[in-house]
C-alpha cells in the first residue's frame, strides 16, 4: 500500500450475476487487504462474498434509479459511513449516486464497465474509470483513466490429461478448444457451433444457462454432437484451460470478459470476436468481427492448424497480462485515481 489508508464507499446497484459483481467483490476485498477502510452498499444477496474486513450495508437499489426513498436512504448511508471517496459501479449506480452528489461532501469516482450510448450520469463525478478504451467511445468527461480488470494469479495446475479426456469423452490426441460462459444469446455460442462445421477438433463449452437445450439440438442437427461437449457448470476451469489449445470467445457483446484475463494469465492463446477490450489485448489476426461466422470459422481453423506454435503469437499479450491484468495492478491503479481526485479537491 502506498500512503495512508483511505475510507472508500463502493456502490453496486444491481442484483445480477456476472463480471460486474465479481469485479466489485474482488476490488473491495483487495482494497481492505491493502489497509483501506472499505464500505460496500449493495443488495443483501452479495453480503457473504465480502471479507469480514469490509463493512457491508444491505440496500436494494435494483428497483428504480428515480425512487426518492431509495435515493434518500442511499444518501443517508453514505453520510453515515463518512467515506473520503464514493465509488459507483456501472450506469445505474452512477445515476443514483449522481442524484445525491450535490448533497454530499465527498470525492466521487464512477466506473464505466462497458460501452454505453448514454453516459450523462457520469458527468457530475470527479473522475471516471473505464475498463477499456472502447468503453469510453461515447463518454464526454475531462478526467478519465483506463484501469483494466485484474484477477488473482491463476493456480498452477497439474492435470492427468488422459483421465480428464476420458471423463469428457475426448479421444486421446484430438485437439481441444474451450469456450466459457452462460448459455445465453449474448455469448454467441450458437454462432460458435455454426462456425464449428468442418472442424476436426473437440469443442468444450463450460457454463449453465437457458439456451443449453437449444444449443444441444443445434449441434445434433449439424452432425456435431460427437465433437461439441456442452459441459454445464464446471469448477475446474483452469484444468480445462490447461487441456485446451486455446480459448474461444464468440460473444455478441462483452464489458470486460474475465475469461480473457484468466486465459492470458494462464498462458493460453485466445481467438475472439471484437468485443470490449479484446482488441486492446490480442493480435489482430485472432480478433474477428462480431457475428461473422465465416471469419470465426477461418480463425479457428488457422489456430488449430498451428498447434503448439500458436502461443508464439501471444508472447506480448502474455507479458502485458502479467503486468496489467493482475488484481494488485488493478488495485494500485484504482487507488492512484482516488488519491489524485482527493489531491485535486484539497485546496493548496
Amino acid at each position: 500500500m502506498n500512503g495512508p489508508g483511505l475510507a472508500i464507499c463502493q456502490i453496486l446497484a444491481g442484483d445480477e450475476e456476472g463480471g460486474l459483481e465479481k469485479h466489485v467483490v474482488e476490488l473491495s476485498n483487495a482494497l481492505a487487504r491493502h489497509g483501506h477502510r472499505v464500505t460496500v452498499i449493495a443488495h443483501e444477496k452479495y453480503r457473504d462474498r465480502f471479507s469480514p474486513a469490509v463493512v457491508f450495508e444491505a440496500q436494494d437499489l435494483s428497483r428504480g434509479r428515480n425512487n426518492p426513498w431509495a435515493l434518500w436512504r442511499l444518501r443517508q448511508a453514505i453520510v453515515r459511513h463518512a467515506p473520503a471517496v464514493v465509488h459507483a459501479h456501472a450506469n445505474k449506480a452512477a445515476a443514483m449516486v449522481s442524484r445525491v452528489l450535490p448533497f454530499l461532501r465527498v470525492a466521487s469516482v464512477a466506473t464505466l464497465h462497458s460501452t454505453k450510448r448514454s453516459t450523462r450520469m457520469f458527468r457530475r463525478f470527479d473522475h471516471v474509470i473505464a475498463v477499456s478504451r472502447t468503453a469510453v467511445r461515447h463518454l464526454d468527461h475531462p478526467a478519465v483513466t483506463i484501469v483494466h480488470n485484474g484477477i488473482a494469479p491463476p493456480p498452477r495446475v497439474d492435470i492427468d490429461t488422459e483421465a480428464l479426456r476420458a471423463q469428457l469423452g475426448v479421444p486421446a490426441g484430438a485437439p481441444v478448444v474451450l469456450a466459457i460462459g452462460r448459455a445465453v444469446p449474448v455469448k454467441g455460442f450458437d454462432l460458435l457451433i455454426g462456425a464449428w462445421q468442418g472442424i476436426d477438433a473437440h469443442l468444450l463449452i463450460a457454463g449453465e444457462g437457458p439456451d443449453l437445450p437449444e444449443l444441444q439440438r443445434q449441434a445434433a442437427a449439424l452432425g456435431l454432437a460427437d465433437r461439441i461437449h456442452l459441459l454445464g457448470q464446471r469448477r475446474d476451469i483452469f484444468p480445462l484451460l490447461a487441456l485446451s489449445s486455446f480459448l474461444v470467445i464468440s460473444s455478441r457483446w462483452e464489458g470486460c470478459p474475465y475469461t480473457l484475463i484468466e486465459a492470458l494469465l494462464a498462458g493460453r492463446p485466445v481467438v475472439s470476436t471484437a468485443v470490449g477490450p479484446v482488441p486492446d489485448w490480442l493480435p489482430d489476426r485472432w480478433v474477428v468481427p462480431v457475428e461473422d461466422v465465416p471469419a470465426l470459422h477461418g480463425a479457428l481453423v488457422s489456430a488449430i492448424g498451428l498447434g503448439d506454435s500458436l502461443a508464439g503469437d501471444f508472447q506480448d499479450a502474455f507479458r502485458m497480462a502479467q503486468e496489467e491484468l493482475t488484481l494488485d495492478a488493478m488495485v494500485d491503479r484504482t487507488v492512484a485515481v482516488y488519491r489524485d481526485v482527493l489531491a485535486r479537491r484539497t485546496p493548496s
